[in-house]
């Protein structure tokens, strides 16, 4: 009898092995619904993130009172012009919508606004907060899109992961130029 009872003991025992294992493997199987995001919201807010740095960094070009104002303001142009273009692109061939050229989402509607009421002598010192906030925000929205279950798709979170140093230099170049406009 005792010799059944380590059986059953042992049987037990390695069954619930074998189920956890298998609970285990099959937790790490990426599901669809267990992404972070969703492809299109993804590039909604990549879009208007990138249409929102066009605008401010035209903006900067126009109103700024300091030479690194304005510099920084072409170099937002020049970056978010050619990330929006190949975001379009691959938008385009996979299928969703971007937000076209010059629109937003309200709450860049909102910032780029606050900007352009600026006044000429507070306009430095507001755009370089915006743009420290403006690219802490977009540094999230790209790293997770970036990670393992970001996005379901392979070429967009391969986009995201692709753009992540470009827009963190971005952020570090904003802080510079936020404590150089607030000395």
């Amino acid at each position: 009898m005792l010799i059944t009872q380590l059986k059953i003991r042992s049987l037990i025992i390695k069954f619930a092995m074998l189920f956890s294992l298998s609970t285990l493997l099959f937790s790490c199987k990426k599901d669809k619904d267990d992404y972070l995001m969703a492809n299109q919201t993804f590039v909604t807010e990549a879009s208007s993130s990138n249409n929102f740095e066009v605008a401010a960094g035209a903006m900067a070009q126009s109103k700024g009172q300091m030479e690194v104002v304005r510099h920084f303001g072409e170099h937002m142009v020049a970056d978010h012009s050619t990330a929006a273009a190949e975001m379009a692109t691959l938008a385009n061939r996979k299928g969703w919508s971007i937000i076209p050229s010059g629109e937003m989402l309200p709450k860049h509607r909102q910032q780029l606004d606050m900007l352009a009421a600026a006044t000429t002598g507070d306009f430095d010192k507001k755009f370089a907060q915006v743009m420290v906030q403006t690219h802490q925000e977009a540094v999230q929205l790209f790293e997770m899109g970036s990670s393992e279950n970001g996005l379901q798709d392979d070429e967009l979170q391969a986009f995201a992961a692709m753009k992540l140093p470009t827009l963190r230099a971005h952020l570090q170049e904003a802080v510079t130029l936020k404590t150089t406009v607030n000395p």
